[in-house]
């Protein structure tokens, strides 16, 4: 007995051990030694994944190494909606050359991640997507002195590892970039780091900071503990942009989101586009002085683009954003057209909001012209009373007259219909010719498409929003020649308007209803008379409805040969009347 306990516990201390030393080994394997940023940046070979480079100092629970240090731009770059986070590692010792003030020059071993998180579709959590590497690893300046890197992120959110060229990262709407576009982003600065400079990381522009993404945090990076820390070689004052709130985060947008490719090094100069600039120096005291206002603001298009201005003011005129190129191409997502041209596929409206209030805001150019015909102009006329009308109504089926007294109110459309009916299945189809929707109203059944046609040889970005009903979508950019479908999803009696947020003008109406039985009567500019009768439908109907814009619907029950006059109401003021007469002359 005493010889089989002592097996036995023989078994187990040795049992014991090798389990022990089995789980060690197991936990050896998980715990990778953390790599010092002062040992990669010694390295001139690629890690494969991104647990093998400095940025974790324990990778398995994701700790940022207390070598880097965050920073965040002042006027951060659009990524599409993605969150980012940036971290720098700055050898010790070492100093970033500022002799010139607009141009920093990076010292060799220097790194810098750049952590990018999107939310799937179908999902609340936001994830890290990637991760982009670059390490300084020669003396000199630009590309050839620098590894770039990206690294794809797994689905256990675990680790990264190398790639280019990804779509739709993890089930997001993320894409990683080529090596070439990258190259062709960041050449555009001398040793190709963006928003790492003066302007970036002013202490006194960020108050003024604007774009997408997480706020400035305390112990990050900024002008004043660079130069605290005696990091850079040329003592530099906190800038300040010029001009007003409003123009200085405008200036901040153009030099982040486009000065990276137009200016002088960037990639639009070598694509014929060199006579524009957006990045700033600090050398501009004032607006007149900087490179926006000298080549863009009120200056003619010189290529690309048949928009004549590439930034109209529009001080006089809002439809000065119709001819600033700057305005079209940032509400464009066609590949051919967009600004920005890489790295983004969807518009940045906050941006564009920006854009819009400032180009308000400049002076319009005495050279400019704008067709007034796009706008309605009320003219004095002398308007029909309604005892002068003729008062017999002639012809079978129902009749109607339409009387507007006021010129402001006069409708560009109405429509009739008589809702017993439900037997309509439609199609409709709405095209854009010489800067106009060509109907003024189009009428389905609910979950019928509409077909939106492009016939014109401008964009357009056509949306509806009524507040009213709850109802608002918005087709992406539609460029000439272009068609898309969009389906008419809201209830049977409801008219919505469908607007262009490029050509403000632009106006058309969309009414669910479910009868074949109606007529769509145009009005002309100032037709506050008009006559009109249908036929056709089942005798036996008695029900009819009046539809104009900005009115209530009209809802009413009518008999052979009566006829009735309803008041247009708005407000409690009697705008115009409706007289209808149902008269069938059988044969």
């Amino acid at each position: 007995m005493n010889k089989y306990v002592k097996n036995y516990k023989s078994f187990f201390i040795i049992f014991s051990f090798y389990f022990l030393l089995s789980c060690n080994q197991t936990l050896e394997q998980k715990q990778k030694t953390h790599k010092t940023c002062t040992l990669t940046s010694e390295m001139r070979s690629v890690p494969i994944l991104l647990s093998d480079s400095c940025l974790y100092f324990n990778y398995l629970q994701h700790r940022i190494s207390p070598q880097l240090i965050m920073f965040t731009p002042n006027y951060q770059l659009w990524s599409d909606g993605a969150n980012k986070s940036r971290w720098i590692y700055l050898p010790e010792n070492s100093q970033i050359d500022t002799q010139n003030p607009d141009r920093w020059i990076f010292p060799v071993g220097t790194q810098i991640f750049k952590e990018f998180r999107k939310t799937p579709k179908q999902s609340n959590t936001e994830i890290k997507v990637e991760t982009r590497h670059f390490q300084k690893i020669t003396p000199g300046e630009g590309i050839d002195s620098w590894l770039i890197n990206t690294y794809i992120w797994n689905k256990e959110q675990t680790d990264a590892k190398l790639a280019f060229a990804t779509k739709n990262v993890l089930n997001t709407d993320h894409n990683i970039p080529s090596e070439q576009d990258c190259v062709d982003c960041h050449k555009g600065n001398t040793d190709i780091v963006l928003g790492f400079d003066a302007i970036q990381l002013s202490d006194e522009q960020a108050k003024h900071a604007f774009g997408h993404g997480p706020k400035r945090q305390k112990n990050e990076w900024t002008l004043k503990s660079l130069l605290a820390a005696n990091k850079l070689t040329h003592s530099i004052n906190s800038p300040l942009l010029p001009g007003t709130v409003l123009e200085q985060k405008a200036l901040g947008y153009l030099h982040a989101n486009c000065g990276n490719c137009h200016n002088p090094l960037g990639h639009a100069a070598e694509q014929d586009a060199k006579h524009l600039k957006f990045r700033h120096k600090l050398s501009f005291d004032s607006l007149d002085k900087t490179d926006v206002y000298k080549t863009a603001v009120n200056k003619p298009t010189l290529n690309f683009t048949a928009t004549p201005y590439i930034i109209l003011g529009g001080e006089d005129d809002e439809l000065a954003l119709y001819q600033s190129a700057l305005f079209l191409r940032m509400n464009s997502l066609d590949e051919n057209y967009r600004m920005p041209m890489l790295a983004t596929e969807k518009i940045d409206y906050q941006a564009l909001d920006l854009m819009h209030k400032w180009i308000l805001t400049l002076p319009t150019s005495t050279d400019a012209s704008f067709n007034k015909k796009k706008k309605k102009q009320i003219k004095s006329t002398i308007f029909k009373a309604i005892s002068d009308k003729d008062k017999q109504l002639l012809g079978p089926g129902i009749q109607l007259e339409l009387q507007i007294f006021n010129p402001n109110n006069v409708p560009d459309v109405f429509a009739i219909y008589w809702p017993e009916d439900k037997s309509l299945t439609s199609s409709p189809v709405m095209d854009h010719k010489d800067g106009y929707f060509t109907k003024k109203l189009l009428l389905g059944d609910k979950g019928s498409k509409m077909s939106l046609r492009n016939s014109d040889d401008v964009g357009h970005t056509i949306y509806v929003k009524d507040k009213k009903n709850k109802i608002k979508w918005q087709l992406s950019y539609m460029p000439p020649g272009s068609k898309f479908e969009q389906e008419l999803f809201w209830e049977e009696d409801i008219f919505v308007e469908m607007k262009c947020r490029l050509h403000l003008y632009m106006s058309a109406w969309i009414g669910s209803i479910k009868s074949q039985y109606y007529k769509i009567i145009e009005l002309s500019q100032n037709e506050n008379y008009k006559r009109t009768e249908m036929s056709g439908y089942p005798e036996h109907f008695n029900k009819l409805k009046i539809w104009l814009p900005k009115f209530d619907l009209i809802d009413i029950d009518i008999k052979l040969n009566e006829e009735k006059t309803i008041d247009l109401i708005k407000s409690g003021k009697i705008l115009g009347a409706v007289d209808l007469c149902l008269n069938f002359v059988r044969k």
